[in-house]
């Protein structure tokens, strides 16, 4: 016995099942019978969901579905299914629930084994007469039912993503963004090619400033003589050679130094000859003379006389205290305020201390008062309170005077003991009078205290007689001094005058004598640079003439110098500019290299990637040509023969068969179209325009046929919802060869569900078991599955009796 995918059905309140009810059917072929509303598409709906996990039919109408599948007043419903073990998935066994909105538990068959069912393997009732707009329905840019059928059968899959992978890189575009590498290496490449150009122009730039400096440098060696007119045949090396000597010679900058402080020593020399021009005469040196004896004879006369007066005074004022460094009356005058407030202090002192003195007695004085009160005072209180405390104790027990021996009641109107407390009272109140007076006497013998420290000091401050008659002597011998400061300040003005007169009339003197050495001097240094500078001057005391002279030689000298100087200078500033730019050809030409090897190796990577791409197209293009060849060989070959041979088994006498139509097979996705041909072999209409109702249903039930049967099975089942409606006897006749066909020949197990009960019949002798090991199980639903088997009856081979015997 073969092995059968579908074993067995449970259902459990499901849509009409009200209830639990098994179904066996691992049979062959099953047939389901049952009138309307009893439950044939609930059992087959039942079996599409514990097979794959959801009724397609249903979604496609409303896909809140599932919380209508429960019967009528239950919550949930349970489906079950057994199936092969090749085909399970997750728990064997296990039910699914649905109620509501929500799915529990695992469908039997695994994701590829549901679809194959779903797609390839159960035709509903409701999808039969719309079976192909459903086939060729398509939503949006998806691919239609029927285009997904078909390219599974091509197995172009693997051709189709070979060519899918390979269609990027036929634009060269596209494969810049996708292939890594190959837009940079295109990028980089005309990079460097534009980084090449520019370089290449810096390089040429350079090389022009390179000429320009070393044309510069070669003229400017010229002029100065090093190497003469071969200096223009001078390599770069010997020209910075010829420079860097020039930046470390230092003769041309010393002789220039040398030049230039001549030239300002002839600059000095004509100021000389000019003030000698203007040399005093004999007789104004005479007469220089002359004034100064005169002058420090007045001098000398004034020492003697007023020189001595005002030494004296100045010795006097000096032993009375004044500071001659200033003005001398005002040092005068300071003096003096300082003596008149040195005696105005002591005598203030002398007040103070006789005051303090003063109060010093009538303090001590006050003290020998308080101190007397205070000890009489002390010795009545002391007796007084010894005697009142003695007394006090007597009369706490009699009321009885202790000095007098009577009643005190008859003197006062109160007792002893009140009387006494009463004294002592005021004895407490003569204490605080005592406190008192100590406090007066404490305080006088502080303010004493005080006096005497006061006292102390101001007799350390006052002035001794000796003393004061001192500054009395200074303060008088100062008073004198002022009244002859004007003329002590004149005399000393006029004696400064005399000294400044002489010291200048000295200096002039001096100075006219050192003019008559100065033509000699002259002379001899007019000679000394008339040989440094090699000119030839007429000996001539014309010693303006000759220095003018002089002075042009030494500016042409130092005009030369600098000249050659400056070419110097210009020459190294030059060189400097020739290294650098040697510098900079030599970088930029390192930099042409660079470039040139960075855009050799990027159009390397770029011509690389392009000659791939050339690979691309070609196996692109073999893999097209292979793909039209094996759709033209499925659609000729599989399809449509498949289509035509089930077609005409079920309605041999229609002229139009239905077939595809030979799609383009340059396109990924084919857009199929279906067609008819006639018997004659001319094509024709669609099927819906060419065939009747019921062929159009057999048309439909035959490509479902074909698309199942073109594949290799992954589940050997075929499940049919009444699919002999509309058909004829003869329809019928053929459609139950066609399902012997099926399972005996093709191994499928086919279920069907009908709905009259003659087809039943008739379907259920036609197909009846043939051959020992064949079985046929037959459900019957309404009133028969109240009977006790159920209405399940499976019918086994049994020898034919007649023909036995």
């Amino acid at each position: 016995m073969r092995d059968l995918p579908v074993r067995r059905l449970t259902v459990s309140d499901f849509r009409r099942i009200e209830g639990t009810r098994e179904f066996p059917l691992d049979a062959p072929i099953v047939l389901i019978h049952g009138p309307n509303g009893t439950g044939k598409t609930s059992v087959l709906s039942a079996l599409e969901l514990a097979l794959t996990g959801s009724i397609r039919s249903m979604e496609r109408s409303s896909p809140r579905y599932r919380a209508h599948l429960p019967f009528f007043g239950q919550p949930y419903a349970t489906v079950r299914v057994d199936v092969a073990e090749s085909l399970q998935a997750g728990n064997p066994g296990q039910p699914l629930t649905v109620g509501g909105a929500r799915t529990e538990g695992t469908p039997a068959f695994s994701t590829s084994a549901a679809q194959f069912y779903a797609e390839r393997c159960y035709l509903d009732q409701a999808s039969l007469s719309r079976l192909l707009d459903l086939y060729q329905d398509r939503e949006g840019s998806n691919q239609s039912a029927l285009e997904k059928f078909v390219n599974e059968l091509l197995g172009l899959e693997k051709l189709d993503a070979l060519r899918d992978g390979l269609r990027e890189a036929l634009d060269l575009r596209v494969l810049k963004k996708l292939a890594i590498g190959v837009d940079d290496a295109d990028r980089e490449a005309k990079a460097a090619a534009a980084e090449l150009k520019k370089q290449t122009a810096l390089l040429a730039e350079c090389r022009s400033e390179v000429a320009s400096a070393r044309t510069a440098l070669r003229e400017t060696i010229a002029g100065l003589n090093h190497g003469g007119g071969g200096a223009q045949r001078e390599t770069d090396q010997a020209l910075l050679g010829y420079a860097d000597a020039l930046r470390h010679d230092t003769s041309t900058r010393t002789e220039l130094e040398d030049a230039t402080r001549r030239q300002q020593e002839l600059i000095a020399l004509g100021g000389r000859i000019s003030a000698l021009i203007e040399r005093p005469t004999p007789q104004r040196l005479e007469e220089t003379r002359t004034a100064l004896a005169a002058t420090a004879t007045r001098r000398k006369e004034w020492e003697a006389t007023s020189g001595v007066e005002i030494q004296a005074w100045e010795a006097a004022a000096e032993a009375a205290g004044a500071n001659l460094q200033t003005d001398l009356r005002s040092a005068i005058e300071h003096a003096k305020n300082v003596a008149a407030q040195k005696l105005r202090s002591d005598l203030d002192f002398h007040r103070q201390t006789e005051s303090v003195r003063t109060d010093l007695v009538s303090g001590q004085a006050e003290l020998d008062a308080v101190q007397t009160r205070l000890t009489e005072a002390h010795e009545h209180s002391s007796a007084l309170m010894e005697s009142l405390t003695a007394a006090r104790a007597v009369a706490v027990e009699s009321n009885r005077c202790p000095v007098c021996d009577r009643d005190f009641a008859e003197t006062a109107a109160h007792n002893l003991l009140a009387h006494i407390d009463g004294k002592l009272a005021d004895l407490a109140t003569h204490g605080q009078q005592l406190v008192v007076l100590r406090q007066d006497r404490d305080n006088l013998v502080a303010r004493i205290a005080r006096a005497e420290v006061e006292l102390t000091q101001l007799s350390g401050t006052l002035l001794t007689p000796d003393q004061r008659q001192s500054i009395e002597g200074r303060l008088t011998t100062l008073t004198e001094l002022a009244v002859q400061v004007g003329d002590i300040e004149l005399a000393k003005s006029y004696g400064k005058d005399l000294e400044r007169a002489e010291r200048d009339l000295q200096q002039t003197l001096d100075d006219l004598e050192v003019a008559t050495l100065e033509e000699v001097h002259i002379s001899r240094e007019i000679a000394k640079y008339a040989d440094v500078l090699r000119a030839a001057v007429p000996t001539t005391p014309d010693f303006p003439a000759v220095l003018n002279e002089l002075r042009d030689h030494a500016e042409a000298h130092v005009d030369r110098l600098k000249g050659k100087a400056e070419q110097s200078k210009k020459a190294v500033e030059q060189a400097a500019l020739l290294v650098k730019a040697l510098e900079r050809d030599s970088l930029i030409g390192r930099q042409v290299v660079d470039v040139v090897e960075q855009k050799k190796q990027w159009e390397d990577r770029f011509g690389e990637a392009k000659r791939r791409q050339g690979v691309a197209k070609e196996v692109h293009e073999a893999a097209s040509q292979a793909r039209t060849a094996i759709v033209h060989r499925v659609f000729t070959e599989s399809l449509n023969d498949v289509w035509k041979s089930v077609f005409t088994r079920l309605a041999p006498d229609e002229s139009f068969i239905p077939r595809f139509g030979i799609p383009t097979a340059a396109k990924k996705t084919f857009d199929i179209k279906l067609e008819t041909i006639h018997r004659d072999g001319e094509t024709s209409g669609p099927p819906q325009m060419m065939l009747s109702a019921g062929n159009l249903n057999t048309a439909a039930l035959s490509l479902f046929l074909a698309l199942h049967l073109a594949v290799e099975p992954l589940v050997p089942c075929l499940v049919f919802d009444d699919p002999v409606q509309a058909m004829d006897e003869v329809h019928v006749a053929q459609f139950a060869a066609l399902v012997r066909l099926l399972s005996k020949q093709n191994e499928r197990q086919v279920i069907i569900a009908v709905h009259e009960r003659e087809l039943f019949d008739y379907l259920a002798l036609e197909l009846s078991p043939a051959y020992e090991g064949d079985e046929l199980i037959t459900i019957e639903l309404g009133e028969r599955a109240e009977d006790e088997d159920g209405g399940i009856t499976r019918h086994l081979w049994a020898p034919d009796i007649a023909v036995v015997n």
